[in-house]
């Protein structure tokens, strides 16, 4: 019995090896010749080889049917050139401040004060906030500087576990910075305080 099983599972593999071979041929194709002979290409997305007929990519789904571009590609942003780098007074320009005859700047951080968002900016002679741009369409009021020379006093302190600057004015009441990491409100206390002192 098991000898007639057995007979028909060689005749069943048999017949299905005839079925995949060319006709005249008994046994398996030769897996070189079973390749397909249509003309391919390299996918530029991703480098696979595609039919070259082909409209789209079947691994990454590139489109053939828009022209070329120079930026495409998986590597794309290694290409593209990044915009120039601007110095700190032309970043200051943009911001809107204009720096007095012989003032300098020593600083520029990303901040909040009194929940807005914005741009902490030291000089040699002042501190200034400018509102970022999402501030700057509402009626917030306009960007507020003082003079250093007015600075009493600048600590860092913590309220629910985030830290700030405290900064103390002489003639007006005190001004909370936050939003900053604890090395950026260790540098500009350090910086605000050399300014006292000086």
């Amino acid at each position: 019995m098991l000898a007639v099983i057995a007979d028909q599972a060689r005749r069943s593999e048999e017949d299905i090896a005839d079925v995949s071979a060319e006709p005249g041929r008994s046994g398996p194709p030769d897996p070189g010749q079973a390749a397909d002979q249509r003309p391919m290409k390299a996918c530029p997305d991703c480098a696979e080889m595609i039919l070259e007929a082909a409209r789209k990519c079947r691994y990454c789904g590139y489109r053939y049917d828009r022209p070329p571009s120079a930026q495409e590609g998986l590597f794309a942003h290694l290409l593209r050139r990044s915009a120039p780098r601007m110095t700190m007074t032309e970043t200051l320009e943009r911001l809107g401040i204009e720096l007095q005859p012989g003032e300098q700047p020593v600083g520029l951080w990303l901040g909040q004060v009194a929940g807005v968002d914005g741009y902490v900016v030291l000089t040699d002679q002042r501190l200034c906030f400018v509102m970022g741009l999402r501030y700057q369409k509402a009626e917030t009021g306009a960007p507020w500087q003082h003079r250093l020379d007015e600075l009493a006093g600048a600590e860092i302190t913590a309220q629910r576990w985030k830290a700030a600057l405290l900064l103390h004015w002489r003639d007006s009441r005190d001004l909370r910075i936050d939003g900053l990491g604890q090395k950026d409100l260790q540098r500009l206390q350090a910086a605000l305080l050399d300014r006292i002192r000086s």
